[in-house]
């Protein structure tokens, strides 16, 4: 139903924040690719629609735990007009405390972790014979997302080795990096200490640097290795730049990610 007032345009809007939130802060979690601005807004609405009325049904649960501490909603249904005029402040309250929930709970279903909860979830046999959903399946996540946060099962740090196209090849600790869905060669990586360089005559170097970036058109391959908490990073061996080039180098037990 459209709203026919500026008081319903408000409200209207205002019972979208949930939606608007979750989305917000999901895209910080995953890198998803453009979208329609119907889509986008049908994803809004659906997750405002879902918070509010879980929202809603454990409010109905409070209701009947405590019922003379909780808005009287069958007095409200039948007097609207009089039962809000004398209890406009604690409505007004509850309304404020509902909505509050509502859009907490909308923020807390986007968490980086309950995400990667989910996803792992999805991934067992009976969800996947359930869903339909195969390891195929045409996603819309960059590969540097699916080897930098999707594979990463630990809490340690993330060691990455990169291939140059001159043939020098550089290791560090992850850092940052672009989260763009697109790759393409303007994306950047920033890696930080402990730093090797090791150039393409296999003379190795210890980098006096705190960090350094590198652009994505200059790499030939990424190697990703996700550490536990307690270990610690090793020297890397000298790349082999001929295999890698022709691609016959790369090892298949290898945790690899072509830009």
């Amino acid at each position: 139903m459209v709203p026919s007032s500026l008081l319903g345009l408000i409200l209207f809007v205002v019972l979208l924040a949930p939606g608007l939130v979750f989305v917000l802060r999901y895209e910080k979690a995953v890198p998803s690719g453009p979208r329609s601005a119907f889509r986008e807004t049908l994803r809004v609405v659906f997750v405002s629609v879902v918070s509010l009325t879980v929202t809603l049904v454990l409010a109905t649960l409070l209701r009947w735990i405590m019922p003379g501490r909780t808005v009287n909603v069958r007095a409200l249904i039948r007097d609207p007009v009089p039962f809000a005029r004398e209890h406009h402040v604690h409505l007004a309250w509850w309304a404020f405390g509902l909505l509050l929930f509502a859009t907490v709970l909308a923020w807390a279903a986007a968490d980086p972790r309950i995400v990667r909860w989910s996803q792992n979830v999805e991934s067992k046999a009976p969800v996947r014979w359930i869903t339909g959903k195969q390891l195929t399946d045409i996603t819309e996540v960059s590969t540097w997302w699916r080897a930098f946060s999707e594979q990463k099962k630990t809490s340690g740090k993330t060691v990455v080795g990169v291939l140059q196209d001159n043939g020098s090849y550089v290791q560090g600790t992850l850092l940052s990096w672009s989260t763009g869905t697109v790759d393409y060669d303007k994306r950047e990586l920033i890696l930080t200490v402990p730093l090797t360089y090791i150039t393409a005559d296999g003379d190795t170097h210890d980098l006096q640097v705190h960090m350094i970036v590198i652009a994505a058109r200059n790499i030939v391959r990424l190697d990703v290795t996700h550490l536990l908490p307690d270990a610690t990073p090793q020297h890397p061996a000298p790349p082999q730049v001929e295999a890698s080039a022709s691609g016959d180098g790369a090892s298949p037990q290898e945790n690899l990610s072509q830009p």
